[in-house]
Parts: C-alpha cells; structure tokens; sequence
C-alpha cells in the first residue's frame, strides 16, 4: 500500500494545487467552490497518510508535520466551551459576559466569538494541510516536477491576466466583473499576483542552480540553466504590473536571498569569474532601479494611512482580546466594533492587511506561540540549508526564499488568506523539509565514506 500510494501521491497533489488555482483565488466566495476544493484534499491527505506510515520520517519532517497539526489545532481548540470565568478573561469580554449573566444566559460560551467563522476556517485549512504532507510525502525524483508544476502555475496565471488586460470590461470572459481587477489574473487581489510572481521567480533560480548541478554531472544540456533564469527575469519584470507596492519592495531581497542561497551567485566568486561577475552586476544595476521605484511606490498616501490604522486598530483590539484572541476568523466582526471613525466606510474591513497584527487579534496567545514555533522552524531550516550542499539543498534553499517570500508580503498583505497561496506556500514547505532531510542524510553518508 505505501508503494502504491507514493505512486499516486504526485498526481493527485498536481491535481489538488491545479483545482487551487482555479478556485481559490479569492478569500470570500460565496460559492460551493472552497468546501470542494476542502473534499477534494481529504484523498490527498490519505495518500500522503499511507506513504508516510510505510518509511521513518526525519525528524526534521516530524518537526514539521506536528507544527502543521498545531496550526490546525488552534482553531479546533477555539471551538471548545470555556467555564464563563475563563472565557472572560480578556477585557473586550467582560462587559458582554455582565449582559449574558443578566440575561440568564447559563450555557458555557465557546472560545472563540464567532464560532461559525472558526469552524469556517478550520475547515479551510485542509487544503494546505493535504498539499504540505503530500509534498513532504514525494520520492526525491519527483520533487523537481513539483517545482516545476507550481512554476507552470504562475505563468499560466501570468499569461491569463496578460488575455484579461485585452478584454472590455464588461466582458463575460473577464473575471470578477463587478470590480476592476487590473492584473490579477485568478486572483481577485491583483497584490496576490505580485506573490506569485515572487514565489515563481525564486523557484526558477533554485531549478536554474539545480539544472546547472545535473549539467556538470552531464545529466543535462547547460542551456537549461538559462532558460529558468531567464523565466525567473520574466517573473521579475512583470512584478510591477500587478501595481503592488509592497510586492515590487519584497521582490528583489528575495531574488538576492535566492540567489546567494542556491549558489549561482557566489560573493567569493565575484572578480574571479566572469560568469559571477556579470550576474553580480546586473543584480546591482537592478536593485538601484527597483528601489527607486519602490521608494516612489511606498510614499505615503491616503490608502496606506488606513492602512496603518489598520493595523495599529488591531493590535489594540488584540490586547483587549489577549490571552484568548476573538477567534480565527472573527476579524470582521471585531474590528468593525472598534473601528475607528476614519475606517467607518461603506464597504465592510475584510482584513487587517497585516497577518501578523490579525493573528494576534485572532488567535491571541497561544496563535503567537505557533507562529513563533513556525519561525524557529524556518530560521533553522535556513541555517541547516547554509550548512549543505548539493541538488536536495538546492531545491530546499528556493523553498524558503519563496516562503519567505510569503511571510514578508503578510506584513502589507493577507496572502495566506486564499486556499490559491496557502495550498501551495503548504506544498513548498513539505518540499522544502523533505529535501532538507535528503541533503542532510547525503551529507551524513559522505562523513561515513
């Protein structure tokens, strides 16, 4: 059963990170289209259940699956009735629970506020889940072909809001017709396309420096190498298109993060080679130009003045929540109680447009311990990829500039906030800790020899 499993763990994660990208690209539908996508994970997630219980998992992939389940857990725990001394606790709560006791209101209240939102997104989280243990799940050949899937991914999607720009806008082709989308593509968030852009970018500068390791082996023509950089240029220059700000800010750090880590850009090696000494250069001439641009992009307007309130609103109302946090999900309801009268607009506030500051308000204390937990586990990933070499670190390095990536729009952004990037940023952390190990136990049997 595990081998049969393993071998159709890759078709059917493909499947599920296709259907993603086809549905969930939006972080409010009111559509059957998310409990599917949710149903259509529970097949992936047996699979990658079946291989995982046929072979020992590294304990840096046991690191990662028990995170993972602790981030599900979070919003399964805020489900729980809490005793009523308990449940007030936080400030925000006190006066509401004076009006349930008054009202004779004896029923112990769940932990989180709007417990239909928690469930909501508890159940949200599946796809994610399914796509990071099945990535985590993959035999090594097969890693590569995810990458290049994801990268396949992004320029579909590019090339799709490439054919959207050309339509009138009240055609029936153009998606999400009731609002202008400029280049989002399938996404309804054209800052989310900046994302992608990002994560296809870093990973094809990890395929170009493992195409370039294979060639040396002479597995393959060194032309490859230069065709995924200049995919992952392509992925660069469209950046701007999205209109991102943040995006365009993000971008080129990433690309240096990716290129220093995946060794094509080697500092020791600039001066000596003229190959390194080229892209070096124009590396250099490319961040003047992208930071210039972004530091026009990020002058302070009226947008990102709410912005900033924004999220300052919910660090307040995540204090008056703490220890307990509103609830996963709760955002909405919350924050349109405690906002301020500048953002008492016409259309509701559907995030904070800071995950870090929405985490905090939602999930409190113990939200905060996770994603602590989270970030240890990729700084020492990062150290361990450092630390290696060869193709599996390769593949692991672009992983995390991409999650990266990721993790540094959600200061400006809700990008995790659509199944589309939380499916696939779930994917590439499964990749990213498998090859880990790999690059790990290579460099374990070298020390033996």
């Amino acid at each position: 059963m595990p081998e049969i499993a393993s071998r159709l763990l890759l078709p059917a994660l493909s499947f599920l990170l296709v259907a993603c990208w086809l549905g969930g690209g939006v972080t409010v539908d009111d559509t059957s289209i998310d409990e599917w996508l949710q149903l259509l994970a529970l097949p992936v997630l047996l699979l990658a259940a079946m291989a995982l219980a046929g072979e020992r998992m590294p304990r840096l992939l046991h690191w990662g699956a028990s995170l993972v389940f602790l981030v599900a857990l979070v919003p399964a725990l805020q489900l729980v009735p809490l005793p009523t001394g308990t449940w007030a606790v936080p400030t925000a709560r006190q006066a509401l629970a004076t009006d349930l006791a008054q009202a004779g209101v004896t029923l112990a209240p769940h932990w989180s506020l709007v417990p239909s939102a928690t469930e909501q997104a508890l159940w949200s989280i599946l796809p994610a889940l399914a796509a990071f243990l099945a990535a985590a799940s993959l035999p090594k050949q097969q890693r590569r072909r995810l990458m290049q899937l994801v990268v396949l991914l992004v320029g579909c999607n590019l090339l799709f809001a490439f054919f959207q720009t050309g339509l009138p806008p009240d055609s029936e082709l153009r998606l999400y017709s009731d609002f202008n989308t400029g280049f989002g593509g399938l996404f309804a968030n054209t800052n989310h396309q900046a994302t992608a852009c990002i994560i296809g970018m870093a990973l094809a500068v990890g395929l170009a420096s493992e195409a370039r390791l294979r060639a040396q082996r002479g597995e393959l023509h060194p032309h490859r190498t230069w065709w995924y950089l200049s995919l992952a240029a392509v992925f660069l220059l469209v950046v701007p298109l999205s209109t991102s700000r943040a995006g365009m800010a993000i971008a080129l750090p990433i690309l240096a993060l990716a290129l220093l880590m995946t060794g094509t850009l080697r500092l020791g090696m600039i001066g000596r080679s003229k190959r390194t000494t080229v892209l070096a250069l124009g590396l250099a001439l490319l961040a003047v130009v992208g930071v210039r641009a972004a530091m026009g992009w990020m002058a302070v307007d009226q947008a990102e003045e709410l912005r900033h309130v924004m999220a300052v609103t919910t660090v307040a109302d995540g204090k008056a929540e703490a220890p307990l946090g509103g609830g996963v999900g709760s955002f909405v309801q919350i924050f349109a109680q405690a906002a301020p009268a500048q953002l008492r607009m016409a259309s509701y506030v559907n995030h904070a447009h800071n995950e870090y500051a929405q985490w905090w308000l939602e999930a409190g204390w113990l939200g905060m311990v996770v994603l602590a937990l989270a970030l240890a586990l990729l700084a020492a990933a990062g150290w361990r990829i450092v630390r290696s070499e060869g193709r599996s670190a390769v593949l692991a390095a672009a992983c995390l500039a991409s999650i990266c990536a990721v993790l540094a729009h959600s200061w400006a952004d809700y990008p995790l906030r659509t199944i589309t990037l939380m499916a696939t940023t779930g994917s590439l952390g499964g990749l990213m800790l498998a090859s880990l190990a790999d690059a790990r136990e290579r460099k374990a049997r070298s020390r033996r020899i």
